[in-house]
């Protein structure tokens, strides 16, 4: 059985939510049971006459989203090695409350009082080497808890086992239909953040 260390950093890491508004990642120790990873496009209609058929033309297309749905198991999560995420777990806390409030801050963003400016809230998710999406999170999150309902480590107090987290991320970036095709949902994916996680774990 691999060690934590090697868990964290070889498995673990592949799986996370990076919050660009207050430089913090988070791991995530599951895959989402599904991923909707969505991209429109749109044309003008118009009919020409005596054309059977419309004459269309290309107008925009996107924004690209990929809708992530989480369920959290407490009793999974005490196996998680903490250290690989740079948050901090606060007293009284388990990883499951850390991650629903560093996820609940995803569409809110910081003030900075030093530089009288506000940070709009930017992330980016990836799951495996296969989703990979930067953007914003727009309609919030939503967090439903599930029971059945087990006791604290502490013994203090109680809280439910299972937490259903699902919000969308708008892609902000535009791509051509050349990069598409080439990297398809994975595309976005920086050096710079892949060796900057793994420098801070």
């Amino acid at each position: 059985m691999a060690s934590l260390l090697s868990y964290s950093e070889y498995e673990l890491i592949r799986n996370y939510i990076y919050l660009y508004h207050t430089d913090e990642y988070l791991i995530l120790p599951c895959y989402p049971d599904q991923i909707a990873d969505s991209l429109n496009s749109t044309f003008s209609q118009q009919n020409a006459l005596s054309r059977s058929a419309p004459i269309f033309s290309y107008s925009n297309s996107g924004p690209r989203t990929v809708q992530v749905t989480l369920n959290l198991h407490r009793d999974m999560m005490d196996e998680v090695n903490i250290d690989a995420s740079n948050i901090n777990v606060e007293i009284g806390d388990d990883y499951v409350d850390t991650l629903i409030k560093k996820l609940q801050a995803v569409a809110l963003p910081r003030y900075n009082a030093s530089n009288k400016e506000v940070v709009p809230p930017m992330v980016a998710v990836r799951f495996g080497d296969e989703v990979f999406i930067k953007g914003v999170v727009i309609g919030g999150i939503s967090v439903e808890y599930h029971i059945p309902i087990i006791q604290n480590r502490t013994g203090d107090g109680a809280r439910y086992s299972l937490v259903n987290i699902q919000f969308t991320v708008y892609e902000t970036t535009p791509y051509d239909a050349d990069s598409v095709s080439k990297l398809g949902s994975f595309r976005g994916l920086t050096r710079s953040l892949t060796e900057g996680i793994k420098k801070n774990n």
